[in-house]
Formats: C-alpha cells, structure tokens, sequence
C-alpha cells in the first residue's frame, strides 16, 4: 500500500490529520517518505546551498551588508 493509500486510509478512520503530521508522514516515512527514496542533500542530491557551490555568494552578501 503506497502512502498516499496509507494517509487515505486514516483520515478515513480517524478524521482530518493536521499539517505538522502531513509533512513529517511524507517527508520521513521509512518505505515512501521523501528522505527515505531520494539521495542525500548536497551536491550529489537534490538540493545545495550556495556558500557548497562557490564562496563567491558569501564574498557578495557580505559586501551588500556592508
């Protein structure tokens, strides 16, 4: 049963589940959820940040803020 199966079948027996419950079922479910069945964050995954990628976004942000 898919997770979107699983989430169906209990709102349906318990009522509405609340959006922090929603998010943590999706995003940390051992079989489905989003961490669990995508590589790992950073360059080899699917999301990194801009001081990984090159120092020159720190170097610019800290001459705007100066």
């Amino acid at each position: 049963m898919s997770l979107l199966d699983r989430l169906k079948a209990q709102i349906a027996q318990d009522g509405p589940i609340g959006v922090p419950e929603f998010f943590t079922r999706c995003l940390h479910d051992p079989r489905d959820g989003y961490y669990a069945t995508r590589p790992d964050l950073g360059v080899a995954g699917d999301f990194v940040t801009a001081p990984l990628v090159s120092q020159m976004f720190g170097e610019l942000v800290g001459l705007w803020v100066l």
